[in-house]
């Protein structure tokens, strides 16, 4: 009797050991599971160039082909996804790209496996600072040759003025903008020198900027949601853009900005996308300064119009307090500086460029969180230097460390470090062009991007002290 007892003790033991170690390791893996660090990837400005007519999309589809293999969790979209007349066109690259299944040949200088940012490609020239080291992580370590993978990576959009391009009396202007864009070009091909052209279309340019700005608050505010749930909700894949009705569509109506919240290693980081073409709208505003209230933690900010710039816009709109870009950065900047409200990255697009803005002390250092990235290079046509007196640009005692004339993306892994820091590791990925050179054309484009020229223009970090983790 006692040992038929002690047998079933024993086997009683076992089976509770067993049941124990199953426990342990099912903790262990769901926490490497849920304890891991997060990666995103932000880039915007991917509408078609007006005045060469070039087919839309093009240059953003070869660079969506690089972001598929950055194998990124979600990617931020900072504006101006469209001239006019081409969000279908720009469907078809999010639906190619982020929303499904692809056939995948991973390009040479491409097939490096995870983590991200190992030191493995040496770019040809250097950035803002860094070593220009390149190595992406690869959707499901990869190697070369073709394989049909199945990865989506939701985006999340904001509205960008060009958008916002709408009405009868703007499709007028852009149509006969249109036909002379086509006699001009026909004269340059007979190399007929025409001025009083010129000046008719740089007359209707006028013209179109002039409607556009006309245009009231209320009509852009219902446009932008039209955009958002209408033309990208309502038709791309639902199993795809659920993540966005939840945020957004699922809102009142009348509301083009949101906020979600992911976690980077158990910290949770809340990302906020808000529409600067609405700079005097109270329920963005008040919306807005109630998401800081509820949440404490650290915060990331995406949105169209830049705060701060020495590019062409710097003197074009900045420089112009009645403008919307000078209004939104009055109402808002004051508070995104404001160290409490834990703002640690701004990110924008608008300028057709590359550049990093923040305050430094005398070694170079940066000073003060947030830091403003300007990434303007998703496949519009780049632009350079504002022409005025950047001196003359109010930046609140920011600096640009460097303006890049690059078509480009922005890399970020967010993680804790052992110190209870969060850390922002950012590497910008891009094609270098000389504006005085010209820009290259879509199959240029293509090969140089995603084969052969594509380098780290700029590559910081960002520390953010958690107190209570």
């Amino acid at each position: 009797m006692q040992s038929s007892y002690l047998t079933s003790m024993r086997k009683q033991t076992k089976i509770f050991l067993l049941i124990i170690n199953v426990i342990i390791v099912f903790f262990l893996f769901s926490q490497e599971l849920y304890a891991r660090a997060l990666h995103f990837i932000a880039y915007g400005d991917t509408r078609r160039d007006i005045k060469t007519r070039e087919k839309p999309q093009i240059k953003h589809n070869a660079i969506a082909k690089v972001i598929w293999e950055r194998n990124p969790d979600f990617i931020l979209f900072s504006g101006d996804m469209v001239y006019c007349d081409e969000f279908e066109r720009f469907l078809e690259v999010i639906t190619n790209n982020y929303a499904g299944s692809k056939m995948v040949t991973v390009h040479p200088h491409l097939n490096f496996p995870p983590p991200p940012f190992s030191p493995s490609v040496r770019g040809t020239r250097g950035g803002i600072q860094g070593d220009n080291e390149y190595s992406p992580p690869l959707v499901g370590g990869v190697r070369g040759g073709g394989e049909l993978l199945h990865k989506t990576i939701p985006l999340y959009p904001v509205i960008g003025n060009h958008e916002l391009i709408f009405g009868e009396k703007v499709d007028a202007i852009i149509k006969d903008l249109l036909e002379k864009i086509g006699v001009v070009n026909k004269s340059k091909e007979r190399s007929s020198s025409q001025p009083e052209l010129l000046h008719d279309l740089e007359a209707l340019k006028r013209n179109l900027y002039l409607e556009i700005e006309s245009i009231a608050e209320a009509k852009l505010k219902t446009r932008s949601r039209q955009v958002l749930c209408e033309e990208i909700c309502g038709k791309l894949d639902p199993a795809y853009i659920s993540y966005l009705k939840e945020v957004l569509c699922e809102t009142k109506d009348g509301q083009s900005w949101y906020s979600f919240v992911k976690e980077a290693n158990g910290l949770k980081i809340k990302f906020i996308a808000l529409n600067s073409s609405l700079p005097d709208d109270e329920d963005q505003f008040q919306w807005f300064l109630n998401e800081l209230k509820q949440f404490s933690g650290p915060k990331i900010i995406f949105e169209h119009y830049p705060l701060y710039s020495t590019g062409f816009h710097g003197c074009l709109d900045l420089m112009d307090y009645k403008s919307k870009a000078s209004r939104f950065r009055d109402r808002y900047a004051k508070i995104f500086n404001n160290t409490a409200n834990n703002v640690l990255l701004v990110i924008s697009g608008h300028e057709h460029n590359y550049q990093r803005i923040c305050k430094t002390d005398q070694t170079g250092s940066i000073q003060q969180l947030p830091v403003y990235i300007v990434s303007g290079g998703g496949g519009a046509e780049l632009t350079g230097q504002a022409a005025c007196d950047t001196s003359q640009i109010p930046m609140d005692g920011f600096r640009c460390l460097g303006l890049i004339t690059a078509y480009q993306f922005i890399d970020i892994v967010a993680d804790m470090d052992d110190k209870d820091n969060l850390t922002l590791k950012c590497k910008v990925l891009g094609l270098r062009c000389d504006l005085t050179n010209g820009l290259p054309d879509d199959d240029t484009f293509e090969r140089q991007f995603v084969n052969d020229r594509l380098e780290v223009i700029d590559d910081f970090t960002l520390t953010h002290r958690i107190s209570n983790k």
